[in-house]
């Protein structure tokens, strides 16, 4: 019972970190009425007017999940193995692959991302011409934000594909409905938001729909803490 009250304590904590990193999300993608989208538009000029607290907090919120992810990351695997997964088989190898750098991914990308909006907000904030600063900042954007999002689905594609498998299979014992909440699950959930929002003319509250991967993640651990409850390893 001990190792199973240790990995639920692993897993929780991740629920925790991903679900802050969410809100982290939140504050990275806020933006104030009016501006002009700028950089592939992945900024606005309206973020001159966003606090610089809440890029700060969101960034120390993505450090934080990182240490998360490296929490509950091998207690999924373990899990797997509980549940008697094989761990030669391809979707075992495949859920694990995704995890074997999610934990650095989490760390570099928001952080990459919030560092990225500070120095653009501080350039506008100085007296750039929008444009100018969107002709300046295009290509150092696109160079450091490309890698990272290609990373990001090479961890995220991965664990969504095995876990949905997992699920769908009966291998974790919980509800097949449960087979959305993963990364590109609930991305896609808060996708379906977004355009709600938007077709109901609330475009400002668009950007709470910005949490889907990390809460995706974090619902995850949850699904994992019913599984261990579930099926618990037959040796405790």
């Amino acid at each position: 019972m001990k190792d199973a009250d240790k990995l639920r304590k692993s897993l929780l904590f991740g629920f925790v970190t991903l679900f802050l990193c969410g809100i982290g999300d939140w504050l990275i993608g806020y933006e104030p009425d009016g501006g002009e989208p700028m950089l592939f538009g992945f900024m606005n000029t309206a973020l001159v007017n966003v606090p610089v607290w809440f890029y700060v907090i969101s960034m120390i919120f993505g450090i934080l999940s990182g240490f998360g992810c490296k929490s509950y990351a091998p207690a999924m695997i373990k899990i797997l193995e509980w549940t008697g997964v094989d761990r030669n088989s391809k979707m075992f190898r495949l859920f694990r692959f995704g995890f074997s750098s999610a934990p650095l991914m989490f760390v570099t990308f928001h952080t990459a991302c919030c560092i990225e909006l500070l120095i653009v907000q501080a350039a506008l904030r100085g007296g750039f011409d929008p444009s100018l600063a969107d002709k300046t900042f295009l290509i150092p954007i696109a160079f450091t934000l490309i890698p990272f999002t290609i990373w990001c689905f090479v961890v995220d594609i991965p664990i969504t594909i095995a876990y949905m498998y997992f699920v769908l299979k009966g291998e974790l014992g919980i509800p097949k409905s449960a087979f959305l909440l993963c990364p590109l699950g609930m991305s896609l959930l808060t996708k379906v938001f977004y355009a709600f929002m938007v077709s109901v003319e609330l475009r400002e509250y668009a950007f709470l729909a910005g949490c889907g991967e990390s809460w995706g993640h974090a619902f995850m651990c949850l699904a994992f803490i019913k599984a261990v409850k579930l099926k618990p390893n037959k040796d405790q």
